[in-house]
């Protein structure tokens, strides 16, 4: 027995090794935009360097900055995961329902939905865009995020619905409950950390989309807080403390949702609702 622990711990902190190496390299980035925007203007030349004191003014230029463009953000992530995630899981419930065969060619023709990349479509959404009046509208993009979120939540619960016991359904039937009333009251609270984890994944899609906020959007009123930043990134003259303290400030709505849902979001993504 003491041969085998021996044996397994090397291999073990080699694991873990690798692993704290791994975490390192994800966070130095963050850390460098952490050490520059508490740095002044004079300070900003030495970038290994930590800042000899706190310099706050980064941070109140970089919410002047981008405060409005965060809200936006917010306003646009939100109704369009619950929209794309609510109408993906209505379109993946009957195709997890019906047979492999039946349901194939009807999966895959959603499906291909996610192989369409933005580029193709940029210029006709932009002009369908402009036909709507939804052109530098919010609701545009919802529309935009929506039409390409629901093929992906619908692979995603599809997968996940097969997983949950056919089983309930007819236990279900037998009690005399309809397909809605097992959809809403069974089936998704039965799959509540796949739903998680599509959700994060999706409000990350969506988040950091800067392609159709650039298209889509031309004035502050509705530009998200992507091409907010990639307009200070073009500018003549950059300010670079402020620019890492409003890519921060961008960061913190994603990264705390992730850390309040991580544990939902490793389950939906390891394991179906039966297990």
């Amino acid at each position: 027995m003491s041969t085998v622990t021996l044996a397994v711990k090397p291999l073990r902190l080699l694991r873990y090794s690798a692993a704290t190496l791994l975490a390192l390299l994800f966070v130095l980035p963050l850390l460098l935009a952490l050490s520059a925007s508490l740095k002044t203007p004079a300070e900003l030349v030495n970038t290994l360097t930590l800042p000899t004191s706190w310099y706050s003014g980064n941070f109140s230029t970089g919410w002047q900055q981008i405060g409005v463009s965060l809200l936006n953000s917010i306003e646009i992530t939100v109704p369009a995961v619950i929209l794309s995630v609510l109408i993906g899981c209505i379109a993946a419930f009957p195709l997890s329902m019906l047979p492999v065969k039946s349901s194939r060619w009807i999966y895959l023709f959603l499906l291909s939905g996610m192989f369409v990349p933005y580029q193709i479509v940029q210029i006709p959404v932009f002009f369908i865009m402009h036909q709507l009046g939804l052109y530098n509208h919010i609701s545009g993009l919802w529309l935009v995020h929506v039409a390409y979120g629901v093929p992906v939540c619908t692979f995603f619960m599809r997968n996940f619905f097969a997983t949950v016991p056919r089983a309930i359904f007819e236990a279900a039937q037998l009690d005399g409950c309809r397909p809605t009333g097992y959809f809403f009251k069974i089936l998704l609270p039965a799959s509540l950390s796949g739903i998680a984890a599509l959700t994060i994944v999706q409000s990350r899609s969506i988040w950091n989309d800067l392609l159709f906020a650039m298209t889509l959007t031309n004035s502050d009123s509705t530009m998200p807080v992507t091409a907010k930043l990639n307009g200070f990134i073009s500018a003549v003259q950059v300010d670079y403390g402020a620019l890492m303290a409003s890519t921060l400030i961008s960061v913190l709505p994603m990264l705390l949702v992730f850390l309040c849902f991580q544990k939902a979001f490793v389950r939906g993504l390891l394991g179906g609702s039966s297990k």
